[in-house]
């Protein structure tokens, strides 16, 4: 099979038969570097196989290693991968090989968009731009930069002109939507995001926007979307001191108001701890209420559902035993409802997380949060608690661990690496 058809088979969309040709190409020409990028390519428009892109355009730099253009390739593909600083070198090296290179610049812009690092990526888009006004790539990604830094007017303009190009792209209309999002605009948000999945069906992006759009109609997420649009003008390191810094006021505020009055520090222990949770367990609700809406729970993926059921789920049905027992005066099903909800936040952290080592620490963490609840709940039922005095001691031995362990979860849920795809 010629490399030809598999180029073909390539424009067309048909990325299984197009793999199968530039491997057969490649058994009788195995040194073709130009086919191992194409591979590359190929193999990166295929979920889980961004590792695989890796090892051919390694591939066709190992037999080029002077060709700018491989060189811009891989750091795309490192990008992807969530490796930005890799990304950057291999920019960089492109970019050295080929100053006047469009595409090396937007590879470039790409690199410093993982690294949320947006100043320096809208100045790569533009200087992609200047060399290439026609460079597509470098326009949907200007946009999403430009939309990252809260420029909401050239922003706008920058999305319309997308649309003027190519009113049939997607990834234009997948644009307008998130543009549409950031100004509050939800309805002309699912409008754009249906568009771009009539398009293309199969483009995640567009259908994770459609999900955000369905999870806003509730007044609730469209709070929690504002905050997530805000935090996501920042870099990595930038995040951290925003949430060492609210940490260290909520100190400082809880000890000065303690001095005032005791219900002061406590309603402001309450008001923090209430932030806190809500960061982490707004997407897991907003799964839930999407799980209601029938005309919208087609967009979510079994790990939202997943996410919705333990979340949101698990919320409602542990306040409603807890409420249950306090009516009852009954202390099992008060206990159960707190691990329940309790269980809520490392749930959250576990269920629709692309991360495999994130699945597995606060899936690790969630199971023990449930058989501390099963435990404390057995052990309270076969003994029950007379008095503070007389507590059941598996309430310590287990429950206070376990929501230790919970409320961990909100510091560990904020390292990238337990949250980002890992799987290749």
């Amino acid at each position: 099979m010629s490399l030809a058809h598999g180029l073909l088979l390539h424009d067309q969309g048909k990325l299984d038969e197009a793999e199968k040709a530039y491997r057969e190409h490649l058994s009788s020409e195995p040194n073709d570097d130009y086919a191992h990028s194409r591979l590359a390519l190929c193999l990166l428009e295929q979920e889980g196989r961004k590792k695989e892109a890796l090892k051919e355009i390694d591939a066709a730099i190992g037999l080029e290693p002077e060709h700018d253009y491989y060189h811009g390739v891989k750091s795309i593909i490192l990008a992807q991968l969530n490796k930005g600083k890799q990304a950057l070198e291999s920019a960089d090296r492109a970019i050295a090989l080929n100053p006047d290179g469009s595409f090396n610049h937007t590879a470039k812009a790409s690199a410093f968009a993982d690294l949320m690092r947006w100043s320096e990526a809208e100045t790569s888009c533009r200087k992609a731009l200047s060399l290439d006004s026609d460079n597509g790539f470098a326009k949907n990604l200007l946009a999403s930069v430009l939309q990252a830094q809260g420029k909401s007017v050239e922003s706008e303009m920058a999305v319309d002109q997308l649309l003027a190009d190519d009113p049939e792209s997607s990834l234009a209309h997948t644009n307008a939507g998130w543009a549409a999002l950031r100004r509050h605009d939800y309805k002309n948000a699912e409008i754009h995001f249906r568009e771009a999945l009539r398009l293309d069906p199969e483009y995640d992006p567009a259908r994770d926007g459609l999900l955000e759009s369905f999870k806003a109609r509730s007044a609730f997420y469209r709070v929690y979307l504002r905050y997530t649009f805000f935090m996501a003008r920042f870099t990595e390191g930038k995040q951290w001191i925003f949430i060492i810094g609210i940490y260290l006021i909520y100190q400082f505020g809880r000890h000065a108001l303690r001095q005032i009055h005791p219900f002061a520090s406590g309603a402001f222990i309450c008001l923090y701890l209430g932030f806190v949770t809500w960061v982490w367990l707004a997407p897991g609700i907003g799964n839930f209420l999407v799980m209601l809406d029938r005309s919208a729970r087609f967009a979510l993926k079994k790990g939202e559902k997943l996410s919705g059921i333990f979340v949101g789920g698990g919320l409602l049905l542990g306040l409603g035993s807890v409420i249950g027992g306090l009516i009852a005066n009954s202390t099992p099903p008060i206990l159960a409802g707190m691990g329940l909800v309790v269980s809520t936040i490392p749930a959250s952290l576990t269920f629709g997380n692309p991360s495999k080592k994130g699945r597995f620490v606060f899936g690790g963490v969630l199971a023990f949060v449930y058989l501390a609840t099963v435990g404390v709940t057995l052990a309270e039922i076969a003994n029950p608690t007379v008095s503070m005095e007389d507590m059941n001691p598996m309430i310590g031995l287990l429950g206070l661990p376990a929501l230790i362990a919970a409320l961990l979860c909100t510091w560990f849920g904020n390292i990238s690496s337990l949250r980002e795809d890992d799987s290749g």
